[in-house]
């Protein structure tokens, strides 16, 4: 029982003293700095979280002087992103296991939502948003970029259109509140 207790102790003050000493070789390396005596900020560029390997997992940066958090996978690939943009408008990444990203969750400069799903070789295929009017918009695109198909609803008229290779309509639908729908064939 003796010696577990002073296992436990030494173990304990080990991991105090090394913790310690890392705090104070950062304030010594100028990677860290403490705001006041009587704060608990810890002050940094970066911040890492480490497995017990010493692979880094969780990652707190500055990307062009805007927040990021990257989350890593046992191989190291950015798993999950979120940060600010340019602008300051909120991203979320989910990236697949080479680190390329899959699904965006944004926010624009002017508060408009939007979600991004994006193919094997990185095209944008989905979008889901809304526009300037608050009105949601559904895309669907081709491989090569085109928008294939389109569903909307605007204040008072919803529809549904194909396009061609090129992006040029092919079949609208669309129909205004309390009147018959239109179809067009081009």
């Amino acid at each position: 029982m003796k010696a577990a207790l002073r296992r436990l102790t030494a173990a304990a003050l080990a991991a105090l003293c090394g913790a310690a000493g890392a705090f104070c070789f950062s304030l010594a390396s100028g990677s860290a700095e403490a705001q006041d005596p009587g704060s608990r900020a810890l002050v940094t560029g970066e911040l890492r979280l480490v497995d017990e390997t010493g692979r880094t997992r969780l990652l707190m940066t500055l990307v062009r002087g805007k927040p990021r958090l990257f989350m890593l996978d046992d191989a190291g690939e950015y798993r999950l992103e979120m940060g600010l943009g340019q602008e300051g408008e909120p991203h979320v990444w989910l990236r697949d296991a080479d680190g390329a990203s899959k699904v965006q969750l944004a926010l624009s400069s002017r508060g408009r939502p939007s979600l991004t799903l994006a193919d094997q070789r990185n095209r944008e295929r989905a979008v889901l948003a809304l526009s300037r009017e608050g009105e949601p918009t559904f895309l669907l695109r081709d491989a090569e970029g085109a928008d294939r198909v389109a569903v909307w609803r605007g204040k008072d008229t919803g529809g549904l259109a194909f396009a061609d290779s090129k992006g040029q309509p092919v079949l609208l639908l669309s129909a205004k509140d309390g009147e018959r729908a239109e179809v067009r064939v081009f």
